[in-house]
């Protein structure tokens, strides 16, 4: 496994939380796009799937807030170890765990955000 720098990990959270950010952001329009369309007219079976969306949405923003919590809590503690690091105990946070539910996090929410731009035609941009 390539070894990392404190400053190179901290970056990388931070990079992270900017990522987190914008789904957050990405998943309010996705939700003001449903809003839409539950408001308008659409058949049940559409109305059925703007639920399915509704309740996926929702979840995302729950993980993207608990996500950006953990990121913000990862970098405190990893900023506040002393440099003379002279045992091996991991840190309460690790960067591995972290990267780990990122890489998961990032899987996660293309998935839902190709479902739903496959969903609602012309939300390749989002």
């Amino acid at each position: 496994m390539e070894m990392t720098t404190l400053s190179e990990e901290l970056q990388q959270l931070s990079s992270w939380k900017e990522e987190v950010n914008e789904v957050r952001n990405e998943v309010k329009l996705m939700r003001e796009r449903l809003e839409q369309i539950a408001l308008s007219d659409a058949p049940k079976d559409v109305m059925a799937k703007v639920e399915h969306f509704e309740n996926r949405l929702l979840r995302q923003r729950e993980v993207a807030d608990e996500m950006f919590h953990d990121l913000k809590q990862c970098a405190k503690k990893l900023s506040d170890q002393p440099v003379n690091v002279v045992h091996h105990d991991p840190p309460i946070c690790s960067f591995e765990t972290m990267q780990l539910r990122m890489d998961t996090f990032q899987q996660l929410y293309m998935e839902l955000k190709n479902e739903f731009n496959r969903f609602i035609p012309g939300n390749e941009s989002m």
